[in-house]
């Protein structure tokens, strides 16, 4: 067979295929909408390519420096976006739904399939049930709880669920931007009541002449155009410090210079630069002049300079023995800070999310201000989401909801669910005063109403990903009825279901809306918004998977609210719906192209026909200056610090002047970033509770990080068989001194074990973690296949999910930030005494649901042969 035979057959092999284009935000990444070329035939996904919306027909980038800097580039994604085929199809994928029989929890049930009518039927009948016995607030809603909103898609007619203050990726940063910056990310981002957007777009790197990493990977945990155009910064000349207490694949790929640091302890190196800063003053004076609160500055550089009440000055040599950092190291590094301009210090969400995080991640928005790097081209605010605003206005398809003016009501912190679940009976029988649940939950006022969840409606694997999960497990076991969607039958989620549905793929089947009514057409929220994509309707459904927006409608006809909720697809039969869907988005695109109001126009835009348009179906228009932190109000003469000053504060006005346990946050906090907090007294000292120096260090010796992996976006894609053992190897990083003294060697078996949890991981030994530190990536499912200990009621942890690992409490510092590092302790398992770990007991896992659940299935509700 010669080469013209193979082209040949390769191209009989793909007759009849259709192409399409989609985007996967399903993952959850935050500032990439990557573009997806995607292959069906016979109703199923064939293959994956990247985007060619620049060169046509080629994957390659391809395109000169000056489209480059404008934003020009394809959208191309990353190792998860081209694995989504094992997904869709893999042998564990839930195609029915399904009701438990038994007790909630891994190991106490099992699920029998059961039809579409008997579900919803059930369902909607729980809902008006618990609604009854419990109120509005029995319902809880799990997706997309943050940023005062919730996810039912009911409540605005049938009122029931509620809000939560705050978020997870970002809620370390929360307190710094809101106390000393006036920031509030909900009013930017959600609320749309803030002009002051602090984020940057990718190319707005170029401007920089230092880009510090601190604690950020974004070779691996940042996907889209920021990675793309950080890692051509250094290409082309732009200097990179990394600063983290793992040697990653960043430092390898980009930093010119490492720094390893012990893990909590950057409070302690951020303080050392400001005193080195202010004793060489090295700071940006006009800068402070302007912008800055003169009294309070003042009051932060005399503690740094040791001329405050505690009389330390906080030198480098001071720092030394804290971080791990030597002192001259930490003098030079703040020497070229100083002197270096713009600097683009990213300090990111890992260092923040922790005991007293808070702290230094305002310490390092505070460092950006007094070297004028906060708002400026190149600069970086250094926290929040970074929204930044979009440059193409995009077609919305209007879908005819009939209006309502019921606002759902806001209880408590979106990290507090856990908690809630936890103590919500004591309350309610009278064995905990009002006072301490509505400490313990973050009640955002003392009049606010109170949760009492009955009901958890769960639309992603939510038990999973947060910190205590053993603790969030046993509260999702304790609720009357649960019910949810979900992906694949041996999600730890989908144990704590009484019904279970199965959930689509949103990018590849269907045509429904995503999170926070994020249409079909899809930019990122942050990033690179100069270009929108139209995620057409792809493949079939599995199955008797349906639409969720299906599902949604037919529990509204239930409750009596379908012709409020979703009017025009209610009397849609189901093998019509995505059709009707597809021809309200047509509708809206073809309303877009119109141009009315001249908008397209002035952006150089030339709308096609919708048929032209699906067949490449991506809007892009140059950028002509990049956005840097908060350029749209600095050009419109708008201040935008929304503190009680006006100016940033380096000590806060709202600390001082308020008793922050009686707001929100039900904490305390000092005004300014301190090392030694003035509420943390006793045995505990100085130490925050996942440090070195706090006394439980004598038993868990090892700070444990919880990195992301490049293998999976959260907990998604951890089933992928594409992206686990023969490309992924899961386990507890530790370093080689610390492994020699505990006799492991690379691959034995190990117990990692905290206060609140315990599992069996294979040991990585690398000297790619600095001593005393310990990793174990996040994101694995929970698999509770071991024995029953104290630690763990549900099993040992046979895959290796970190948050087993992690406490949950905040108090007496401010609630607010999900909590993703601890101290732990590793031990060799002895030979022969391991349950089961390895490849083959990770895939024997990934079926054991499945087997479990099609063993069953020639059973009645008993038990019992039919």
């Amino acid at each position: 067979m010669d080469k013209h035979d193979i082209i040949d057959a390769r191209k009989k092999a793909r007759e009849g295929e259709r192409i399409f284009y989609t985007s996967c935000p399903n993952n959850g990444c935050w500032d990439s909408a990557c573009i997806l070329k995607c292959h069906e035939k016979d109703g199923k996904l064939i293959a994956v390519e990247p985007d060619d919306s620049i060169n046509a027909g080629m994957c390659r980038e391809d395109v000169e420096w000056e489209s480059i800097w404008r934003g020009m580039v394809q959208m191309r994604p990353c190792s998860m976006g081209h694995a989504w085929k094992e997904e869709l199809y893999g042998e564990t994928r839930l195609t029915h739904p399904m009701k438990r029989i038994g007790e909630k929890g891994p190991g106490k049930g099992y699920f029998v399939e059961i039809g579409w009518e008997e579900a919803l039927d059930t369902i909607a009948e729980k809902m008006i049930e618990i609604k009854e016995k419990y109120g509005e607030f029995g319902i809880f809603h799990t997706q997309y709880g943050s940023f005062s909103k919730n996810g039912f898609p009911l409540a605005k007619w049938w009122p029931a669920s509620f809000g939560f203050w705050g978020d997870h990726s970002t809620s370390g940063h929360t307190a710094g931007e809101n106390f000393h910056l006036g920031f509030d990310l909900t009013k930017a981002m959600v609320s749309r009541t803030s002009p002051a957007l602090p984020g940057f777009e990718a190319s707005d790197v170029f401007n920089s002449k230092l880009i510090i990493m601190w604690g950020m990977d974004p070779v691996v945990d940042w996907f889209g155009p920021t990675s793309y155009y950080m890692q051509l910064a250094h290409e082309y000349g732009c200097k990179t410090i990394v600063i983290d207490p793992r040697y990653t694949a960043s430092c390898e790929v980009l930093a010119d210079q490492w720094i390893p640091i012990r893990p909590g302890t950057d409070l302690a190196m951020l303080l050392a630069v400001a005193q080195v800063l202010f004793e060489e003053d090295l700071y940006d004076h006009d800068y402070v002049a302007e912008w800055v609160e003169p009294e309070g500055f003042k009051e932060w550089r005399a503690y740094c300079l040791g001329e405050g009440e505690d009389g330390v000055a906080k030198t480098p040599e001071w720092a030394e023995p804290i971080c791990a950092i030597p002192a001259e190291t930490i003098r030079e590094f703040a020497r070229l800070y100083g002197t270096t301009k713009p600097v683009h210090l990213q300090y990111f969400y890992s260092c923040a999310k922790r005991h007293l995080g808070e702290y230094s991640a305002a310490a390092a928005m505070l460092l950006q201000t007094m070297t004028g790097n906060l708002a400026c081209p190149g600069g970086c605010q250094t926290g929040s989401a970074l929204p930044t605003p979009g440059r193409i206005p995009t077609p919305y398809a209007d879908f005819k909801q009939a209006p309502s003016d019921y606002t759902i009501p806001v209880l408590c912190n979106n990290n507090k669910l856990t908690e809630t679940l936890a103590c919500q009976k004591d309350f309610w029988e009278g064995r905990m005063s009002e006072e301490e649940f509505r400490h313990r939950i973050g009640a955002p006022t003392d009049d606010s109403p109170l949760p009492n969840i009955q009901m958890l409606i769960i639309e992603n694997n939510y038990v999973n990903n947060h910190h205590d999960t053993n603790k969030r497990m046993e509260g999702f076991a304790s609720t009357e009825f649960n019910w949810g969607f979900q992906w694949h039958k041996n999600q730890p989620s989908i144990e704590f279901c009484d019904i279970v549905l199965p959930a689509p793929v949103w990018q590849f089947e269907g045509m429904d809306q995503y999170m926070y009514g994020h249409q079909r057409f899809v930019s990122g929220p942050s990033g690179m918004r100069n270009y929108f994509v139209f995620s057409d309707a792809g493949c079939e459904y599995p199955g008797e998977v349906r639409s969720k927006e299906w599902v949604w409608t037919e529990i509204a006809k239930r409750l009596g609210v379908a012709e409020q909720y979703n009017p025009r697809m209610v009397d849609v039969a189901w093998e019509d719906w995505t059709t009707a869907q597809r021809a309200i988005y047509q509708e809206a695109y073809e309303a877009w192209a119109k141009d009315e109001n001249g908008m397209l126009k002035r952006l150089g835009i030339e709308p096609k026909s919708w048929d032209e348009f699906v067949a490449n179906p991506v809007v892009r228009i140059p950028i002509d200056t990049p956005y840097y932190p908060y350029k749209s109000c600095l050009e419109a003469g708008v201040n935008p610090f929304q503190t009680e000053s006006g100016k940033i504060e380096f000590v806060s006005s709202y600390v001082k002047n308020n008793d922050l346990t009686k707001t929100r946050w039900r904490g305390h906090f000092d005004p300014m970033p301190v090392w030694e907090p003035s509420y943390v007294e006793g045995d505990i000292g100085t130490a925050a509770a996942d440090g070195f120096y706090n006394p439980k260090a004598e038993t868990y010796p090892l700070s444990l990080v919880t990195p992301v992996s490049v293998y999976r976006q959260h907990s998604s894609n951890d089933n992928n068989p594409l992206l686990r053992e023969d490309c992924y190897r899961h386990g507890v990083w530790i370093a080689g001194v610390d492994a020699k003294a505990r006799g492991i060697k690379d691959g034995d078996v190990v117990r990692v074990y905290s206060e609140t949890g315990e599992m069996e991981l294979a040991a990585y030994v690398t000297n790619r973690m600095m001593p005393g530190t310990a990793a174990v990536h996040h994101g694995a499912w929970f698999q509770g296949g071991g024995k029953k200990t104290e630690l763990n009621p549900y099993g040992m942890d046979m895959r290796g999910a970190p948050n087993i690992l992690l406490d949950d409490v905040h108090l007496p510092n401010i609630l607010g930030t999900l909590l993703t590092a601890g101290l732990v302790e590793i031990e060799k398992i002895a030979d022969g005494d391991a349950e089961g770990y390895g490849p083959e007991a990770e895939r024997s896992g990934m079926r054991g649901a499945a087997l479990a659940i099609a063993s069953r299935e020639a059973l009645g509700e008993k038990g019992e042969a039919r």
